[in-house]
Parts: C-alpha cells; structure tokens; sequence
C-alpha cells in the first residue's frame, strides 16, 4: 500500500458524497451494478434531484449538463467512476471496482443519499463537504481525545505532529504556524458551520461538539470518523448511538460490551490501526502472525512512536516479521508470543492480530481463511482504561509486557538471534 493512500481513498469518497447530485448519480449506479450512459443518468439523477417521477427536459437537460462538465470528470479522475466502450458511440460511465464502495458506511449512504429519513440532507452536504479535507477528519480525532478543548496553536501543533509523524515536542513555530492560520480561517470555521466543533475566537480554542447530531448518523458512527463517535460515548457524549440502527452498516455498539464495537473490512480495521498507533503515548504492543499484514505504512507509524518516546513492542511467531521489523524499526522491542490465543489460528479463524496502545485502547483483528487475505476481515476494539475489551486484554497481556520491560533491562543476549519470549 502507497504511503497515504488510505487517506487520499478517503478524502476522494468525502469528495465524490459531498455534492447531492454527484450522491444522486453513484447511488443510481450502485443500485444498477451496471454501466449506464450519461443520458439515462441524468434523467435518473433529475428525478433523484427534484423528487419526482416525472421531470421536464429542461431539468433533465440541467442535469446533464452538470454530470458532463463536472460532476462525471471529477469522478473519474478521483477512480471512483470508469468510462466503459458502447458501440453506439454514446458516454456509458460504471462505478469503479474499488472496496471502497463496500465499507458499510459508503454502501448506507449509496442507499440512502438524503441521510436517511430521520436527518435532513443541507446537513448531510454541510457535514460530507465539511469533512473532505483529510486535516478536518484529523481536527476531529484529535478533539474528540479532549473533551476540555483545546488551544488552537496547541491544536496546530499536535496535527503537524501527527501528519509529519514527529514528536509534539520537536514541532517547532515555524512548522506549526501555517498550520494554525488555515484553522483559523479556514478549517475551524467549517467545522463550526457543520456543528461538529465549537470554536471560541475570543480565547483562541476549539472543542469537539459532542452533542452533535451527526456523532450520531450511520454514516459516521460506522465509518472513517467512528473512534470519534466511541470516544464521545465513552466521554459522556451522544449515548443514543449505543442503540443506533446503521441500515447496512455493521459497527453497532452494546452498552453492556461496555462500548466495545466491531469494524468490517480491511480499510476500517487499518484505519483503526493507525489511529491507535498514531495516539499511543508511552507504550504500543502490536502482534503481527503474517508478513502479508505488515504494510509499509504500519511500520511508519510504529517507527514515528519510536522516535517520539514511545516503547514498542512487536511479537511475532514469523521470523520474516520478525527481521522485518528489527531493519525499519531499530528501537522496538521484537518478541515471540507462545502458542496461545493472542496468536494461535483456530480452525480457519485467524486471531492474533492485537494493536494495544498505553493499556487504554484496543482492536483484536480476525481474518477468514489465510490472514494476508484482506477480505473477510473484521476487529473488535475498545477505548478507556475501564473498557471491557481494554480490560481483558489488559490483565492478560499487562503483566507479560511488565516481565517484558524486566527482561530487556536485563537482556544481554544477541537480540537479533533471539527475541525476547513472550
């Protein structure tokens, strides 16, 4: 996978939702799973647009002309959209094979382009098209894990840190400063006109909206934004999306799992993955049972947690992952899991992938079939020190990590013949 690709995906789908007629003609398209011509689709999205069986030509026209010169290029230089022959000659256009169009939260909205009955759709365009910028999503996250606010020159600082994957103390004015005038008068204040931050000019800080309707949308409680959605139910936030029906959408979350929620497909449980990596500040533990599952992007982030302090800590019972990760990640701690249920397949189930960060936040990964295959890929993951998920992890694993950090402060064998057992 390509050093920010998972963020490019993301923001060309924010990109392609935001518009309501560009919704309209994706929504056509994946109900009929198969390539339609530009005149059929604009009739199609005139009557998506205007509500109505019947259109008149000039509206229909209207629409045609906006899906030629707008909305169908901008899809299809973002690969959301191909351009397939007719031996008639005329524009015949089909959604992309892409797995983006299978993540539930993408595949809710493609069924339901107004946000559903119960949310009014000028919100659900202010919110897609608030959130396009991958620097907005990352606001978000970030805010989420300060329910107190924060300053914005602080706020500024620690997205430079998390983009340029440095330590927060190692940002310095110059690098933070740009960052801080574009979220003043840009990111802020369209996020503010979303709802989803409050943004205090006056004292110069910014705090997530937590009460925000949309923490509540399918689309968002089960998708790229969904660890901000958990953080806020485990803050006190907008506890009815314990309950919420997500449609298609499979992330539905148990009050008495102690918000614990599950995440489908391969680009969700990465996302995830990332974002645990990403916000570790003392410790990060991290199983790996196949080189198939480490990704060059993973092992970024654990090098950037590295270089900002934190201890990590990689098992592995692969040998190649094991190499793998002593070349790019020369300061983490490389160990070998015994045969138990952080690592050992059962059946066809695969299990061991774990990412646990600071004993606080968790996802334990399974995978259908063989672990390097990335369909059929789900995790289960939990934030807070009281999260049952957390919990369990953590009195199975904390006392392992602690013999761990005994043993490496007493090892004097060749660390790259033998790993520490864990």
């Amino acid at each position: 996978m390509n050093p920010g690709s998972d963020t490019e995906r993301l923001t060309d789908a924010f990109d392609g939702l935001a518009a309501p007629r560009r919704r309209y003609l994706l929504s056509v398209l994946s109900d009929r799973r198969e390539a339609m011509s530009l005149d059929t689709l604009a009739t199609e999205v005139a009557v998506r647009d205007h509500g109505s069986p019947i259109v008149t030509d000039e509206q229909v026209q209207t629409a045609h002309i906006e899906l030629v010169h707008n909305h169908v290029p901008r899809l299809l230089e973002a690969g959301l959209l191909v351009e397939e022959p007719s031996a008639d000659g005329t524009r015949r256009v089909a959604l992309a094979d892409r797995p983006l169009f299978d993540a539930d939260w993408m595949a809710f909205l493609l069924e339901n382009p107004t946000g559903g009955t119960e949310w009014d759709e000028q919100r659900v365009n202010r919110t897609l098209e608030a959130l396009r910028p991958a620097r907005r999503r990352t606001i978000c996250s970030v805010l989420a894990r300060h329910p107190d606010g924060l300053a914005v020159a602080d706020l500024a600082a620690t997205i430079v840190a998390r983009t340029e994957e440095t330590r927060l103390v190692d940002v310095d004015e110059s690098a933070r400063a740009p960052i801080e005038t574009r979220l003043v008068h840009d990111d802020l204040p369209a996020l503010e006109n979303a709802g989803l931050v409050a943004y205090d000019r006056s004292n110069g800080t910014a705090s997530i909206e937590t009460d925000a309707a949309q923490w509540r949308a399918p689309w968002l409680a089960a998708g790229p934004l969904a660890d901000v959605s958990a953080l806020l139910r485990s803050s006190g936030g907008p506890s009815e999306t314990a309950g919420v029906d997500t449609g298609s959408a499979t992330a539905d979350v148990s009050p008495d799992a102690g918000t614990c929620r599950t995440l489908e497909g391969a680009e969700s449980v990465i996302a995830r993955s990332h974002e645990i990596a990403d916000s570790a500040d003392e410790e990060l533990f991290v199983t790996v049972p196949d080189a198939g599952l480490l990704g060059q992007r993973c092992l970024e982030r654990w090098r950037a947690a590295a270089d900002r302090g934190v201890d990590v800590y990689v098992g592995s019972r692969s040998p190649r992952v094991r190499d793998t990760v002593r070349s790019a990640v020369p300061e983490a701690t490389i160990c070998e899991p015994q045969c138990d249920w952080l690592n050992f397949p059962v059946g066809r189930i695969h299990h061991g992938h774990v990412v646990f960060a600071d004993r606080e936040r968790v996802m334990l990964v399974t995978f259908d079939e063989e672990p390097s295959d990335a369909s059929g890929t789900t995790a289960i993951t939990g934030d807070g020190a009281e999260n049952t998920l957390v919990r369990l992890v953590r009195e199975h694993v904390g006392p392992r990590l602690d013999r761990l950090q005994s043993q490496c402060a007493d090892e004097t064998a060749d660390e790259e013949s033998t790993p520490l057992p864990l």
